[in-house]
């Protein structure tokens, strides 16, 4: 007799190359991105998706329906005649009911360990860009050194090798005064309803600087940020993940 599939609400990562990606799985990667924004189109999709290097594709553990995604891309580049490699993530979605959950954490944790390893003698970034408050959370919940930030400015050196990336990647549609990009036409936004802000949000420190930082973001601006990975990085995650596992084996139902 067949296993009936049931929807668990649990995530599953499986990270996968471009060239590999099942026609299936692109077809329900675009079913999603186009559920959860606005202003896109198949063609440009697939064009942005072209590029990256990696996929990594979240499931639901019972049905093994899509439930997530984040595309990625490795490259390394020179700034004032220094070497740097950089992970660059693209187009990131998981469905609404699915939040919280850290199945693509992890995984992007392991993908980026692995980034580590292969360019150990240069300095490694994650470039990301964020038009939702979401997305910047990744980084700024989970990352020791990051830019821009609420509570410090953004190093010279720092600041130039982003201008960098985002100018690479970008080209003009890089506002360096802003720390933005923008797309006209627009290239896609996220529908108000998926990640609304309210006032209760607006109250993280970190979250109301991305409002602050990136207004045009419910028009489909992105904030460019980076974050170092490095040892220090490294070790802080894997503590702050033991500490997360051993608060939920001795307070299952949290601290009385």
């Amino acid at each position: 007799m067949a296993r009936t599939q049931t929807i668990t609400g649990q995530l599953r990562a499986r990270v996968v190359s471009v060239r590999s990606l099942a026609v299936a799985d692109r077809a329900a990667m675009w079913a999603l991105f186009e559920r959860y924004y606005a202003d896109v189109s198949r063609p440009e999709f697939e064009l942005d998706l072209t590029p990256k290097h990696h996929v990594i594709l979240l499931y639901d553990t019972g049905t093994d329906e899509l439930k997530g995604f984040s595309t990625l891309e490795r490259f390394s580049t020179s700034v004032n005649g220094k070497r740097y490699a950089m992970v660059f993530s693209g187009d990131t979605i998981i469905e609404p009911a699915y939040w919280g959950q850290r199945a693509l954490q992890y995984a992007f944790y392991r993908y980026i360990l692995a980034a580590r390893l292969r360019w150990a003698r240069l300095p490694l970034y994650w470039f990301l860009i964020s038009k939702g408050y979401r997305t910047y959370l990744l980084l700024s919940r989970n990352f020791v050194e990051y830019w821009p930030r609420h509570d410090k400015p953004t190093p010279r050196k720092i600041q130039e090798l982003l201008d960098h990336v985002a100018t690479l990647k970008f080209g003009g549609a890089f506002e360096p005064e802003r720390g933005t990009l923008h797309f006209t036409p627009s290239h896609g936004r996220l529908r108000e309803e998926v990640a609304p802000l309210g006032s209760d949000l607006l109250a993280a420190p970190d979250i109301r600087f991305f409002n602050e930082r990136n207004p045009g973001h419910l028009q489909g601006d992105e904030l460019c940020c980076l974050g170092k990975i490095d040892l220090h990085f490294a070790v802080a995650y894997v503590q702050k993940e033991l500490r997360k596992r051993l608060r939920r084996r001795f307070f299952p139902q949290g601290p009385r």
